[in-house]
């Protein structure tokens, strides 16, 4: 079933009521906070003072009971997410008007800077206009993955998407073991590069490309969604896949330390993977140290006595390429042959 319901608009202040009922990450959906508090500001300015504002697109799970609800609540949000929590924070009083706002029809009245609660008592009837301003939200009623991850695309075509977001919209199960992966305590805990724009599921893809091809690959864009597509049916194998990747991630979690300074760079990430996934349980603990020796002799900090000078030229020149095959190929093979040196120094081999 699909279903596209226009009724009649509600209050801004109606939809903050049941701001706990909306899932603002249904898998689809972009990582939330993109806008900068300048953008956010601007949207309050907008209604404010009486401008419109677009449509906006809720999954609408109170008539139908839908596979897709994996969060249980009464809507998700498919399109509209940055609005709406600009405007949950400003009548949440956590975002204030903007220091340069101006009130049009009176420009002596000063609101600029002011929360919601300060406007409420200067000037009710303007903090009422956010309260009550009519949000144009459009229902979707449905039970089809693939429909609200085309809507997605549809309503973001005039918007650059990452390939990340767009990867996440698309059709079939790998996009839900993407997100799976990217979820993993590995990701939301050790990495400390700034997952903004999808890098997260990203490398999450590039994981899986790994798995799924049993060896490094390439992991450009156009190759990733053509991962997406080719096993979009293959359950099996994406299971079997996708259960490897968590084991893997479970050792890189166990290698390195919270927002570990090691992993600033997202580009290092799959070589990195593919290295401690074939590394003993045992061994593990002298990975880190390993790495950060190896690392402070590749970037000239220390004399090379773990990896052979040819090998450091070979691994800068890698990381010009990071995307391509054989530079994942060559950075792993580096990486074991310098371990192995490591451990022979460190009297564990």
């Amino acid at each position: 079933m699909f279903e596209i319901q226009h009724q009649q608009f509600k209050s801004a202040r109606y939809w903050f009521s049941r701001r706990t009922q909306i899932d603002m990450s249904p898998p689809y959906q972009r990582k939330g906070d993109l806008w900068k508090i300048a953008d956010r500001q601007s949207l309050i300015d907008t209604m404010i003072n009486g401008y419109d504002m677009p449509k906006l697109y809720l999954a609408d799970f109170t008539t139908l009971k839908s596979e897709l609800n994996v969060a249980g609540m009464r809507y998700a949000v498919i399109d509209g997410k940055q609005r709406l929590q600009a405007i949950f924070e400003f009548l949440n009083n956590d975002l204030p008007l903007s220091e340069n706002f101006r009130l049009e029809e009176n420009p002596d009245l000063k609101l600029a800077g002011l929360y919601f609660r300060d406007v409420s008592e200067i000037a009710f009837e303007y903090a009422e206009r956010v309260e009550e301003f009519p949000m144009p939200i459009v229902h979707v009623v449905t039970d089809e993955a693939a429909k609200i991850r085309e809507l997605f695309l549809r309503l973001n075509k005039g918007i650059v998407l990452t390939g990340p977001e767009k990867r996440n919209a698309m059709i079939g199960d790998v996009p839900q073991v993407i997100g799976e992966l990217a979820g993993h305590d590995f990701f939301e805990q050790s990495t400390s590069y700034k997952d903004t724009r999808g890098e997260n599921l990203n490398n999450a893809a590039k994981i899986l490309a790994f798995e799924l091809n049993n060896e490094p690959t390439e992991t450009k864009r156009v190759n990733l969604d053509r991962v997406v597509m080719d096993f979009a049916a293959d359950e099996k194998t994406l299971e079997v896949a996708k259960l490897g990747a968590l084991q893997a991630l479970d050792k890189m979690a166990v290698v390195f330390g919270k927002k570990d300074r090691l992993l600033r760079s997202a580009g290092s990430i799959p070589a990195f993977y593919w290295f401690i996934r074939s590394i003993e349980v045992e061994r593990l603990r002298m990975v880190r140290p390993f790495l950060e020796t190896l690392l402070a002799e590749i970037d000239g900090r220390s004399m090379p006595l773990v990896i052979e000078q040819l090998e450091i030229v070979e691994y800068k020149a890698a990381l010009r390429n990071i995307n391509d095959r054989t530079s994942h190929i060559s950075r792993v093979a580096i990486l074991k042959a310098s371990f192995l040196r490591w451990l022979d120094i460190v009297g564990k081999s």
